[in-house]
């Protein structure tokens, strides 16, 4: 059985941005996002657009009544996060798929919840696992992460995961 995963808009944001979007979806995960995010929230992907991702094999999965219900109360808990961003969470937790986010207070929150959730280090991870991407590429990656101001990824985990592939 295929694991799925649902991604907010900060991992595929970033992804984008080190050029490994299309990269992504060549491990063996299905990805998908809440129709809210995929309408809201995908602006700004540089070279691709949402076709693209739609090409790549994201899917797009709505929320039934009991979704929407959910992802209300979510977002009435915590007021730091988004309606799209309470969306994926509920997406998620409805269907016990895994979460990837880059924000804090959402992996926190998606803790709290009992929500598998993960990041983009453990999917630069996958990439190298699974020879999708080589080291070489990962590093080049992992150093533009550390050098862009807005990269919210700890600076010492990025510090710590490049020191082991320059070896």
């Amino acid at each position: 059985m295929v694991r799925i995963l649902v991604s907010d808009s900060s991992v595929l944001i970033e992804f984008s941005k080190r050029g490994l979007l299309e990269e992504m979806f060549r491990l063996p995960f299905d990805f998908v996002v809440p129709d809210l995010l995929f309408e809201e929230e995908l602006i700004d992907l540089g070279q691709y657009s949402r076709d693209d991702l739609l090409q790549f094999g994201l899917g797009i999965e709505a929320l039934d009544p009991i979704g929407v219900t959910t992802a209300l109360s979510y977002q009435s808990r915590r007021s730091r996060l988004s309606l799209v961003d309470c969306f994926a969470l509920a997406l998620a937790s409805g269907k016990k798929y895994t979460l990837l986010t880059g924000d804090k207070p959402m992996r926190t929150f998606a803790e709290t919840e009992g929500i598998e959730v993960h990041g983009t280090l453990w999917l630069m991870d996958h990439l190298l696992a699974e020879g999708v991407v080589p080291a070489e590429d990962i590093l080049v990656a992992l150093e533009a992460m550390k050098n862009d101001p807005r990269c919210h990824i700890p600076s010492q985990e990025l510090s710590r995961r490049i020191q082991q592939l320059s070896k």
